[in-house]
């Protein structure tokens, strides 16, 4: 494409080798000027940005979409990482879920972990809840991490289980207790919260982890966090 110099050169040349005047097109006031007509069309038109939809997933088996069977460690086809590229076609998501990763884990590496995406999701913790300890140790800090990198921090409540030989009374009181931690903490320091623990029936595919139909309603509240805090992302 010609630049608006090169275009205002040619036009002068052809007005110059006409007369001066426009081609057989006159007024009373002399030629009808062309010109700057050309030159606007010259113009090259501004790229309007793309919007960065772009995504990191922290957590453990429940936003990993795994379960048990016979003893062998199995997926979801429809796991939330699936579901969220499904139904919101323009996140790029980096999934850096892994089963069995408590929040100690994520967080001894955090500081060092690189990641671009724009929104942080952190879900790992309910190894601390069922082991007595807490969340509080530290989502904090790794929110405020997240935000000095210039970040957008989501954290996820827990999902729920029912009492079974592996989930013991202590170990389902440890889930609500953290789950109001972390539900708490999202409010105390303005982060968007994805409620787990309202995305029922419960309904569990072993002793702990979701059906595909729960894992799916736990993946709907992810994805309306997702459009609270990027609603730009939902309908491309």
């Amino acid at each position: 494409m010609k630049s608006a110099s090169a275009t205002l050169l040619a036009v002068s040349m052809a007005l110059s080798a006409c007369g001066g005047k426009s081609a057989g097109k006159t007024d009373a006031a002399g030629p009808v000027p062309v010109a700057p007509a050309v030159i606007a069309a010259a113009q090259p038109m501004p790229d309007k940005a793309s919007p960065d939809c772009s995504v990191v997933l922290y957590g453990d088996s429940i936003l990993n979409g795994s379960y048990v069977k016979e003893e062998l460690s199995m997926r979801h086809a429809r796991h939330p990482a699936a579901e969220l590229k499904a139904q919101r076609p323009a996140w790029r998501i980096d999934d850096r879920t892994v089963p069995g990763q408590s929040l100690a884990k994520v967080a001894k590496g955090f500081h060092n972990d690189p990641r671009d995406a724009r929104v942080v999701v952190i879900e790992s913790g309910i190894a601390e809840g069922w082991s007595g300890g807490t969340v509080l140790t530290h989502l904090p800090w790794m929110i405020e991490a997240v935000r000095f990198e210039g970040k957008i921090p989501v954290l996820t409540g827990y999902s729920r289980q029912t009492p079974n030989d592996f989930m013991t009374p202590d170990k389902l009181a440890g889930r609500d207790r953290i789950d109001d931690e972390a539900k708490r903490l999202a409010r105390d320091m303005d982060v968007e919260f994805a409620d787990f623990g309202s995305a029922g029936p419960v309904e569990l595919i072993d002793e702990v982890h979701p059906t595909e139909d729960y894992s799916l309603r736990l993946t709907a509240k992810l994805i309306e966090a997702l459009d609270r805090v990027a609603p730009e992302c939902s309908h491309l």
